[in-house]
């Protein structure tokens, strides 16, 4: 499964250990990003996707982080251009049992899926190999 790269998106270090050792453990050594400021993440994303790029991408995504949310994160992601929108795959991955939140997350059309944390291998296998 090397036509696949992940970017973890989550201000808790453990919460994206937990997710790159779940991944890791399907999928062997794949490239994962890994980062704990949305901004960065934003910029990495805009900088990266700006060439051609050859792999999806599946980008997990916490809804409460500080700085800036995944909320913000998500209203900067529909500005960048559609190249870019079309080749990352967005899944909510968050500890909010709001289902207000969950119902947000599904109604935004780039939004393939609201999982809730931790990231399990059978959550990878069915939820998102399977849709992407």
């Amino acid at each position: 499964m090397t036509d696949f790269r992940f970017i973890l998106i989550d201000d808790d270090q453990v919460s994206n250990m937990i997710s790159k050792l779940t991944i890791e453990k399907v999928l062997g050594k794949i490239d994962i990003q890994v980062f704990t400021n949305a901004e960065t993440a934003l910029k990495y994303i805009e900088s990266e996707y700006s060439k051609p790029v050859l792999k999806k991408t599946i980008l997990l995504l916490d809804i409460n982080m500080p700085i800036m949310s995944g909320w913000e994160f998500l209203e900067q992601f529909e500005k960048l251009s559609t190249d870019i929108r079309n080749c990352i795959h967005i899944y909510m991955l968050t500890s909010s049992l709001d289902g207000r939140d969950r119902d947000r997350s599904l109604s935004l059309e780039y939004i393939k899926d609201h999982l809730v944390k931790p990231l399990t291998t059978e959550v990878v296998h069915a939820q998102i190999l399977e849709r992407t």
